[in-house]
């Protein structure tokens, strides 16, 4: 960020809310003396089997032991089989075109035993002395605790940001989407421009968690929405807006459903189909917005709040070239190939080869190194630049281990059931759908305080992985809940700030913002309500 940029943007700031380590540490204390009054307690736990569920139609002749011999199904009786349109129920048996769904892979995980918290008796209880002595002891040693409790998550964001870091130092990622927003702009489909460039930011922020260097990108996509005739409203919805759409409905995102998944003890990319078609209409929905509303500015352009505005940077405009974007080097194509080709690499090793964050991580340090190779960068600056990278990282890391430290607190002091029992039954009592919308607000509430993806995910998926086992909720749909709640958020929330650094420079009053985008906001959390509804009522397949 340049110095007049960072000017900006700190003379739009206002309020400054904590950072989220200090916002934690207070939560953190706030859990060590809450175990000193809260009634101590315990939920039963126990080791159950959670199988991934294909579908398969039952053919003429088919008996349990062939279905299981031709799928690999993991099952011995039929009524271990659910039905494709009840996944609650059990099929009593075979019945020929009936699509059923089979158990395969299965694994074991703790999960909680609903209906069974039981206040602890006096003979159970400690006492205030040994209870006050243990929160001490536990808060103190919280966070090297949390390090040792999610060494393997915090291992995989260091080496994820590693490996990124070096990418994002060649330059090739922001030179080929710079490339490609100004020969849209340059190209005769102009009506193209506004919703290409939305999917292309958006797609972004769902593979990359694309979102602090929009703040540069409004650089350019503001002046080409001003050259094109619509507002500066629309450059920086085109790029910021567009990158937190994705955010929110992202399927690949590591820095918030591979962490989010990780601790809810989900497979990676468990649940990807589905995810791809929300991150399909949850852009559509943006992009159809954002060509609403340049349309709109183009025929009537005092329409728009930053009309005064954008009339003086038209003035600024009128005669200069649009270009000035060469073609893309050899070696930077290169790079993007690695970069996507991480991606892919990832997601075929998740599917096919049983990988999980240990494996990925690996894989994206190693695309790092390869990036560097390849762009011809040097040992030196190679390795300079991977710690810049991991350092950029070191905060989400540590709000994970103090996190992760925070939730050993509660459970150390035995009141960590005795907040799920008090968190589910209001829950209970709304049923499982609208249990799940609330948990996407209460994620949308949180974002204000913790506007970190990873962040929040390290804070709230361990309470939220048990509560869902406690209401009847899919983990997968306590993920998503904080998918929506945590992204769609970022486009309003004035602690964000990568949001008030775009609007610093694009030069745009925050409430001017807020008043545009509000309906936007609405409409995706809307449909973020309408899909938690219909997952949690439709087949367990779709979260697998």
């Amino acid at each position: 960020m340049t110095d007049d940029v960072a000017a900006s943007f700190k003379a739009s700031k206002g309020f400054e809310m904590p950072p989220a380590l200090v916002i934690l540490t207070i939560i953190a204390v706030i859990a060590a003396v809450s175990t000193l009054v809260l009634p101590q307690g315990a939920y039963e736990r126990e080791d159950r089997a959670y199988f991934k569920l294909v579908s398969y139609t039952v053919a003429e002749g088919d008996t349990v032991a062939s279905i299981s011999a031709s799928t690999g199904g993991e099952f011995e009786t039929v009524n271990e089989l659910r039905p494709a349109d009840n996944p609650q129920a059990r099929v009593e048996s075979l019945v020929v075109g009936q699509e059923v769904l089979i158990p395969t892979e299965g694994k074991m995980r703790e999960s909680v035993v609903r209906d069974s918290y039981q206040r602890f008796g006096q003979d159970d209880r400690r006492g205030f002395g040994d209870q006050a002595y243990l929160a001490a002891k536990s808060l103190v040693l919280a966070p090297i605790l949390g390090f040792i409790d999610k060494a393997s998550v915090i291992g995989f964001v260091l080496l994820l940001g590693g490996g990124f870091g070096i990418i994002l130092a060649t330059g090739a990622i922001d030179r080929a989407l710079q490339w490609v927003v100004v020969w849209l702009g340059q190209s005769k489909a102009k009506v193209l421009v506004a919703p290409l460039s939305f999917a292309l930011f958006s797609l972004g922020g769902a593979v990359f968690g694309l979102g602090e260097s929009t703040i540069a990108f409004v650089l350019i996509t503001v002046p080409l929405a001003i050259r094109l005739g619509y507002d500066t409203i629309t450059g920086v919805a085109m790029c910021y807006m567009a990158s937190q759409v994705g955010f929110g409905s992202a399927f690949f995102n590591p820095f918030t459903v591979g962490i989010a998944q990780g601790i809810a003890e989900l497979p990676y990319l468990s649940g990807l189909e589905l995810r791809i078609v929300v991150w399909t209409l949850s852009t559509t929905i943006g992009a159809a917005f954002v060509v609403w509303w340049s349309l709109r500015v183009e025929a009537k352009p005092e329409r728009s709040p930053t009309f005064v505005m954008d009339q003086k940077v038209r003035a600024l405009l009128a005669g200069e070239s649009l270009a000035g974007q060469g073609r893309l080097t050899v070696r930077e194509i290169l790079v993007v190939a690695i970069a996507f080709g991480s991606v892919f690499g990832a997601s075929v090793g998740v599917v096919q080869l049983d990988w999980y964050i240990n494996e990925m991580a690996a894989l994206f340090a190693v695309c790092g190194v390869l990036a560097a190779l390849v762009h011809g960068l040097s040992f030196t600056r190679t390795a300079e630049e991977f710690v810049k990278g991991a350092q950029m990282m070191v905060e989400p890391a540590l709000i994970i281990a103090l996190s992760a430290g925070m939730v050993l607190v509660l459970k150390e002091g035995q009141v960590l059931d005795t907040i799920l029992y008090g968190l589910a039954t209001p829950l209970n009592k709304v049923g499982p759908e609208a249990a799940a919308v609330m948990l996407m607000g209460v994620q949308a509430v949180l974002n204000f305080f913790v506007p970190s993806g990873s962040g929040q995910a390290a804070m709230t998926m361990p309470i939220v992985a048990p509560l869902c086992d406690i209401v009847g909720l899919h983990r997968q749909v306590g993920v998503l809940a904080y998918q929506f709640g945590d992204g769609f958020t970022n486009l309003i929330v004035p602690t964000s700030a990568v949001l008030m650094g775009v609007l610093g420079v694009a030069k745009v009053p925050w409430t001017t913002w807020v008043k545009w985008v509000l309906p936007l906001v609405v409409v995706l959390y809307g449909m973020g309500a309408a899909i938690l509804f219909i997952v949690v009522q439709g087949p367990v397949s779709w979260l697998q």
